[in-house]
């Protein structure tokens, strides 16, 4: 009787450990669809962006409102890492899936991430903070917190830096149409994981040309334009900033873990380029980085190696996350008919030099899409798969190639 007792609780204590952390071992998940076409049927499709493995499984419908029908269906997160919905005759774009995901909202014009049971808010209010850093430039940070935060509470909350942070208000067009509506993507994680984040977005409108470069060699710009002046930091003092000053400040005034494997950082396109670089810069400060489409055509081979050879990689290495889409033909340039959709092969290189270069198989992940385009509405669609590395520190549909 004693033993039996005995098993029982530790089955019980290992429970509560990996629900704590949003994890249990199974593998599958509920995706969820609410269609404001309203449609009486809808078919999620989910897939291996990898194997091109996929399977059909119908949605069945579970509420409806004056405004939409809501379909739902499991899927297996072992197996697929993206999907999307056939919904009468139309079909979505495609989105990433995983257990940090609650649904995908079809309204008449929009396709936006949604958190399944809770009130809908693309515009939630932020903590709008203004820091004068210590080279003299003003920068103005805006901090999304869940309506539950608590900040005297035990428990604290991961830390999410996002780089081109203004696109978390607004980015100078339809801000439904292009933004990574990444507080949202986060509420939804929150959801269905109970893994608990705050979001950290660092503005960067007026000079990201210059503050997301770090100048570790002369880029591939000021080979065919020369050399700019911009007044602001360069991508080395800004990742100074970001990294000594910036970070300090949010866990002096936020109820947020300190250590690396709690706090990570993102960006597009420059902004990705500066995300990795501030992460190999500062390996104890950020253990997740998502380097989406990260402009890393500014370096040749030889800078890179010159600026990762003096980098340590280990198992306490950050977890890298990068995705990107086709860029031009290898052995082609870009011209007004031969247009790159997006960054590769850089990234894809930068992939192959880091494990050359030693780096843990077990921390680096690399998403190709095949169709994928520089632009918000790709970046919106994958977000979560930077959410699911952080939060779990792996991609296995991704990963399972190199195990």
């Amino acid at each position: 009787m004693r033993r039996t007792l005995s098993a029982i609780l530790v089955i019980i204590i290992t429970a509560m450990l990996f629900s704590a952390c949003g994890k249990t071992g199974n593998p599958y998940h509920i995706l969820y669809f609410k269609d404001g076409t309203k449609s009486e049927k809808a078919t999620a499709t989910f897939f291996n962006s990898d194997s091109k493995e996929s399977v059909d499984v119908e949605m069945e419908k579970v509420s409806e409102d004056d405004d939409s029908f809501t379909f739902s269906c499991e899927g297996d997160c072992s197996l697929y890492n993206m999907a999307y919905v056939t919904y009468g005759d139309s079909v979505t774009s495609k989105f990433a899936f995983n257990k940090c995901v609650s649904g995908w909202y079809r309204t008449p014009t929009y396709f936006l991430p949604y958190t399944e049971g809770e009130e809908i808010n693309y515009f939630p209010e932020m903590d709008d903070v203004t820091l004068e850093s210590s080279f003299g430039y003003k920068k103005n940070i805006h901090i999304w917190k869940p309506e539950d935060y608590d900040a005297s509470s035990k428990e604290k909350y991961a830390t999410i830096y996002v780089l081109d942070g203004h696109n978390l208000i607004s980015n100078g067009e339809d801000i439904l149409n292009y933004y990574l509506a990444s507080p949202e993507q986060v509420r939804s994680m929150i959801s269905t994981t109970g893994y608990k984040a705050i979001v950290v977005g660092i503005e960067n409108l007026y000079a990201r040309d210059n503050e997301l470069v770090p100048k570790i060699g002369v880029t591939r710009d000021s080979e065919f334009f020369g050399e700019q002046e911009f007044e602001s930091m360069d991508g080395i003092q800004f990742a100074q900033f970001v990294a000594e000053e910036l970070v300090p400040y949010i866990q002096e005034n936020y109820n947020v873990y300190t250590d690396a494997l709690h706090t990570s950082i993102t960006g597009n396109s420059f902004g990705g380029l500066e995300s990795f670089y501030i992460t190999m810069e500062y390996p104890e400060t950020f253990g997740t980085v998502g380097a989406i489409s990260p402009s890393f055509w500014q370096f040749d081979d030889a800078t890179w190696k010159k600026f990762l050879s003096d980098k340590t990689f280990d198992a306490n290495s950050p977890f890298v996350y990068m995705y990107t889409g086709p860029g031009v033909p290898e052995g082609t340039v870009p011209s007004a008919t031969n247009q790159p959709k997006d960054t590769d092969p850089d990234v894809s290189q930068m992939y192959q030099r880091l494990k050359d270069m030693g780096y843990p198989a077990e921390k680096l992940v690399l998403h190709f899409n095949e169709e994928g385009e520089h632009n918000g509405l790709f970046w919106r669609a994958v977000f979560p798969e930077f959410l699911n590395a952080m939060v779990y520190q792996k991609i296995e549909p991704l990963q399972q190639k190199s195990e």
